[in-house]
């Protein structure tokens, strides 16, 4: 039996210690924050928790209903949602159905949805282009294994939004593909490599685009894992050594700094952050970390409680760049409807709820700087004589996301198989970052189940220290 300290207490950190704990071994979480969850934390209001995402999760996320399931919060007789998501384009809003797999292969087929001046959509889609694309979806959705097409890596050296606008157009991309996966994701895909974001695609229509509510919403996927977990709150790691003997990871907590050391540990953290925790990777670590470009996001949320607004029943709204000034999306993250509802009206619940707005990516570092009241401000005039209309009156909310994900961008594919295939490794050490997966739940899931395994084979056969000397032990395996 091994010790492992996982730095992180993220969903990819807890899913890396539960699969070391299951495997036999002893695993210590570290988390900076006063709560579990990363991202999926949810956010204490006067009006209750605001869950930061929607509580669902894809049909055809498998890892992820898998460790929903095996906790046992897989609802038994819920049905699956599809739900519906808007399109605000030539200043009307649009209820477009959803993106059906048929559509790669025709798109002319699809829903039009055009407006009045059309200097936008200029560039036609080439057949040639696209089958390359169409083959790179056929191939993922027959090998579901770990083992990526050739099709797929091909796709591999250029970014999503060139090789989708050259395979289908501008015309269809802007109102049928990229609203679909911002709706499943909450995350512009333009700059990932096209081979990511074809293999989140496969998942998405793998499931019909239907997903699966949670009781309790994400926040009771981490806080049931972490349960069962030793979890070390406000412990903030400030550095990690790693040697031939073990790992030392220094951190510091309650304003004192203290240390523990293990036999191994994974770093379930952004790119960024592993840079700053562990000053001593190889070059060629260094290097491709380095490489991942971190995006950060501007949010505003609003508690709606207004029973008659017009966007309740849907998942969202995606806004066609240009139709309302530096907004991206606006997501809502109440109570689903459920598909089986014969009308739209017998669905609604008259619960209040929060919406999510999201600034465009372009826009972010602009209005970094401006406190809240102004950016409120900003959001309800934007909002103002649009095709929404006036947003509900209600408390606001200003979330300032350092990095929202991180840009892997074209070559990332090669670039994994590089850092993976490394002569020069940073002993006992491993990474548990949606990173190098993909940037939504399922990439979280899939990059601490590949961490623990990582973990253990960094172990290799060299000996481990005794049992009940691990890194939760306390005191034998704390060293201050």
């Amino acid at each position: 039996m091994a010790s492992f300290v996982v730095v992180g207490a993220g969903l990819s950190g807890l899913v890396c210690a539960a699969r070391l704990i299951r495997a036999g071994h002893e695993a210590l979480v570290l988390e900076a924050q006063p709560a579990v969850g990363g991202r999926l934390r949810p956010i204490v209001t006067e009006h209750g928790p605001l869950e930061p995402a929607v509580g669902e999760i894809g049909e055809g996320d498998v890892n992820l209903r898998a460790l929903v399931a095996a906790l046992g919060l897989e609802p038994k007789e819920s049905p699956l949602v599809e739900r519906s998501h808007a399109l605000v384009l030539g200043g009307k809003l649009h209820r477009p159905p959803p993106l059906r797999p048929w559509e790669v292969l025709v798109p002319r087929l699809s829903p039009r949805i055009d407006r009045p001046i059309d200097a936008v959509f200029w560039r036609r889609p080439r057949w040639r282009l696209r089958r390359g694309v169409v083959r790179g979806l056929w191939d993922a959705s027959r090998k579901r294994g770990v083992e990526v097409p050739d099709s797929v890596r091909a796709l591999d050296d250029q970014t999503w939004s060139r090789a989708s606008i050259r395979a289908f157009g501008t015309r269809w991309c802007a109102t049928r593909l990229a609203p679909a996966l911002l709706a499943r994701t909450g995350l512009d895909l333009s700059a990932e490599s096209a081979a990511i974001v074809v293999m989140m695609l496969v998942r998405l229509w793998s499931g019909g685009g239907r997903t699966l509510p949670l009781a309790g919403g994400l926040a009771s996927l981490v806080e049931r894992l972490a349960a069962a977990l030793p979890v070390r709150l406000g412990a903030r790691v400030e550095a990690l050594e790693s040697t031939a003997e073990g790992v030392r990871v220094r951190y510091r907590t309650g304003g004192r700094e203290e240390s523990v050391f293990a036999d191994a540990a994974v770093v379930a953290l952004p790119p960024s952050e592993i840079l700053r925790v562990c000053p001593k990777l190889t070059p060629a670590e260094r290097g491709h970390l380095e490489s991942f470009q971190p995006r950060r996001a501007i949010v505003v949320h609003r508690f709606v409680s207004d029973p008659a607004w017009l966007l309740r029943g849907l998942a969202g709204v995606t806004f066609v760049p240009g139709e309302i000034p530096d907004m991206r999306d606006l997501r809502i993250l109440g109570r689903p409807s459920p598909s089986s509802s014969s009308s739209p009206s017998s669905s609604l619940s008259p619960d209040p709820f929060w919406i999510r707005i999201s600034f465009e990516r372009e826009s972010v570092d602009e209005h970094w700087g401006l406190s809240d009241q102004v950016l409120i401000a900003k959001v309800d005039a934007a909002f103002r004589g649009s095709p929404i209309g006036d947003l509900p009156a209600g408390p606001s909310r200003v979330e300032r996301i350092p990095e929202l994900m991180s840009v892997q961008g074209r070559g990332a594919l090669e670039r994994r198989a590089l850092f993976e295939c490394r002569s020069e490794r940073s002993p006992r050490l491993a990474f548990a970052t949606e990173a190098f997966t993909t940037p939504d739940l399922e990439g979280r899931v899939t990059a601490g189940m590949r961490g623990a395994a990582a973990a253990i084979d960094s172990l290799g056969d060299v000996p481990v220290r005794a049992e009940g000397g691990g890194a939760n032990a306390d005191p034998p395996g704390e060293r201050p």
